[in-house]
């Protein structure tokens, strides 16, 4: 509750004029009371306590008698109050148990009005025709309404879009705040309003005069929350009254929309136009860069018609580095809503690389199958272009490691260990290595690599079982990796693909475990060193223990392996989503920080907080673009919820029978609140038992200590 409220809150929850306060405390779960029986414990450990005295010098005998009264009545007090102290705590664990409730009493006496008004401030309510808009209306529907009421009612007022109570308010502040409503980016949240009335309810009296005002366009996303609501809301009357229009609701939007890719430096872009009214659109539909305009694309909709429609943009060529491209798609002036006119849309758009790729195996033949996959990965890959070249292990040179980019290996031999500084240079340089394993892995080279940091696993006695692959990898956001394949992945099946062994792997204390087998072993791990990347692939190159390479699949693989997508990617969220923009681990290793400012939708900056290679933002501050500060600037789209702007207007008479089982009024109210007295409240007492209970809790043993002295 804002700060300004706390003062109107004093004056409505004091002491009712003609109402007499009488308290009682009650036990919700009293069973738990019996739990106070074990106070006979420590009555029966004092009872059972046998007093033990102190040796003294024979000399000393003549004083024993005096001593031995004095130590008595010393250690007689001293038991009591320990006693005490203990039988205290178990009574009082007891009485936590049971959850003690304080009730407060209030004898009737005078009635006071007390008013909750739902006021839907989402951004459907920006709808405009010749009466103007329906936020408008609604706010002067609400200014009569507690104008008209009595000037000693309390006000409770929820902007239901924001989730924002102000309450206990007067007439005047009542008034004050509705005219100080805004619109907010979000959809109406009726569940909130509806759990803060319960609440509030709760702690008014049985002779209070509850009214409740809802005022809403009640599209269909919110009638539709009202129809989910289980259980009713207990009120002495309740008002609502739709905010539509007279004439036909005339709106389009756009929705949503996807990049279908890039070609001959043409970006395509397929947009969803939806006509949300009743009117027919015949629009026009742009799509808009910092560079330039698309060509228009007639958009023609009936009535409650979707569609989608592709838009081509002319974008700068791919250079080295990522870039990110923000995307406006937008329709033509002519409809009552022109905030759900514009979809944002950010493109990231990847660099053009030329990969190096060493594959090493043992004989010759070793990586025909991988080499053939990755032959026809390089022909339908887009941007990069991949230049093969095959060695055998035992010929490896440190001149072919500062040639390549990405190593794989099919198994680990003892020639890798003669290399183990060479290679940790290589990946420390931002180089990518793969190894695979066979039956024959060298164990001391594996061991030398795995504490050099190298190995993202330590291969250990082979296993000659049948098993199968996980359909999806564990681990979906570990960067290094080319997430997209790994989805394509399951449309090949790969659970069905048979491994006929593998190896026991312990997983270094630095990696992760991307892929798992469905035994519960380890199939793909990956660590990060330096720069670089290392992945272990538990399993054979060959035929030898599994047929991967073998399949339909070892495309996507080798597209997985060998990392990030270079395909064009996506970045656009609801507002009322997390909002992630994508830096990668080693944009936030070269910052040295795990916090960046960002700018949002409203201009403003914000601290944003890095997270597994994305920039976690806590507020987008409306609909529009969050980017990064820094160059090059990294953009996401925040647009309106779907379905928020659909101006469907609802049917009267649904509209009253679902009101009607919401809001429990007259005999429905009397039914509901049988065996409910709602002349009291109901205070927990559980927080000033636990804060007593630690206070013994550290008296006790003190007392003890002191005593003994």
């Amino acid at each position: 509750m804002p700060a300004r409220y706390f003062r109107a809150s004093r004056q409505g929850a004091g002491r009712i004029p003609g109402k007499t306060k009488e308290n009682d405390v009650s036990f919700t779960e009293w069973i738990f009371l019996l739990g106070g029986l074990a106070v006979a414990g420590p009555l029966i450990a004092h009872l059972l306590a046998k007093p033990r005295f102190r040796r003294v010098p024979f000399t000393m005998l003549r004083f024993l008698r005096t001593g031995q009264v004095e130590s008595r009545s010393r250690r007689n007090l001293r038991d009591l109050m320990i006693l005490l102290l203990r039988c205290a705590i178990v009574v009082l664990i007891a009485m936590l148990f049971a959850r003690p409730l304080l009730h407060v009493r209030f004898k009737p006496g005078g009635t006071r009005s007390v008013y909750y008004l739902g006021l839907d401030n989402s951004m459907s309510m920006a709808y405009s025709d010749g009466g103007g808009s329906y936020f408008d209306r609604m706010s002067e529907s609400a200014v009569d309404y507690i104008r008209s009421s009595k000037d000693d009612a309390l006000f409770n007022i929820c902007a239901v879009a924001s989730g924002d109570w102000m309450q206990s308010l007067s007439k005047d502040q009542a008034l004050a705040e509705v005219k100080a409503l805004k619109i907010e980016p979000g959809s109406a949240n009726i569940a909130d309003f509806l759990s803060g009335l319960s609440r509030a309810g709760r702690m008014e009296y049985l002779d209070d005069e509850t009214s409740v005002l809802v005022l809403s366009d009640f599209t269909p996303n919110t009638l539709r929350q009202f129809v989910n609501i289980a259980e009713p809301a207990v009120v002495d009357r309740i008002d609502y009254k739709p905010i539509v229009s007279s004439e036909p609701a005339n709106n389009a939007a756009v929705v949503d929309a996807r990049v279908v890719g890039i070609a001959d430096r043409r970006l395509t872009i397929n947009a969803v136009v939806v006509n949300y009214g009743l009117v027919e659109q015949n629009r026009r539909l742009t799509a808009e860069t910092e560079a330039g305009q698309s060509n228009p694309i007639d958009v023609s909709l009936s009535a409650g018609q979707r569609r989608i429609y592709q838009v081509q943009i002319e974008v700068d060529a791919a250079g080295r580095q990522q870039s990110f491209l923000p995307v406006e798609l937008s329709l033509s002036e002519g409809d009552g809503l022109r905030q759900d006119d514009t979809f944002y849309l950010a493109v990231s758009i990847p660099g053009y690389e030329e990969v190096n790729v060493l594959l090493a195996g043992e004989r010759l033949n070793d990586m025909f199958l991988l080499k053939t996959a990755m032959d026809t990965l390089s022909r339908t890959d887009s941007y990069d272009t991949l230049r093969i070249k095959q060695v055998l292990i035992d010929d490896l040179e440190p001149s072919d490691l500062s040639w390549a980019d990405v190593v794989v290996c099919s198994s680990i031999t003892d020639r890798l260990g003669d290399l183990a500084s060479n290679l940790e240079d290589f990946m420390k340089a931002g180089g990518r290595f793969v190894c695979f394993v066979t039956e024959t892995a060298a164990p001391e080279t594996a061991k030398q690599l795995w504490q050099r940091d190298i190995l993202a696993a330590l291969p250990g006695q082979c296993v000659r079982e049948r098993t199968y692959m996980q359909p999806k990898p564990c681990d979906s956001r570990a960067e290094g990796v080319d997430h997209i394949a790994a989805r394509s992945l399951s449309n090949y099946r790969v659970d069905r693909i048979l491994l006929k062994g593998f190896l026991e792997c312990e997983q270094h204390p630095d990696a992760r475990l991307l892929w798992q087998l469905q035994n519960g072993f380890g199939f793909v791990y990956l660590k990060r060193h330096g720069s670089g990347t290392s992945i272990l692939v538990n399993t054979s190159v060959d035929d030898s223990l599994g047929s991967l390479t073998k399949s339909n699949a070892s495309v996507a693989f080798c597209r997985y392996l060998l990392g990030e997508s270079n395909q064009v990617g996506e970045h656009c969220f609801a507002c009322n989503e997390r909002v992630m923009l994508p830096v990668g681990d080693s944009g936030i290793a070269s910052a040295g920080r795990r916090q960046f400012w960002v700018e949002t939708c409203d201009g403003k900056s914000r601290r944003a907080a890095a997270a597994d290679s994305f920039l976690l933002v806590p507020d987008p501050g409306g609909i529009g673009w969050v980017k990064t500060l820094g160059k090059p600037a990294i953009y996401a789209g925040v647009n309106l919820p779907p379905g928020e702007t659909d101006m469907t207007g609802p049917d009267v008479a649904e509209l009253d029978g679902v009101m009607s089982r919401v809001f429990a009024t007259g005999a429905e109210k009397d039914v509901s609140e049988a065996g409910v007295l709602r002349d009291k409240k109901n205070r927990p007492l559980w927080k000033l038992f636990v804060w007593v209970l630690i206070l013994l809790i550290l008296v006790e043993p003190a007392v003890a200590n002191r005593m003994k002295r």
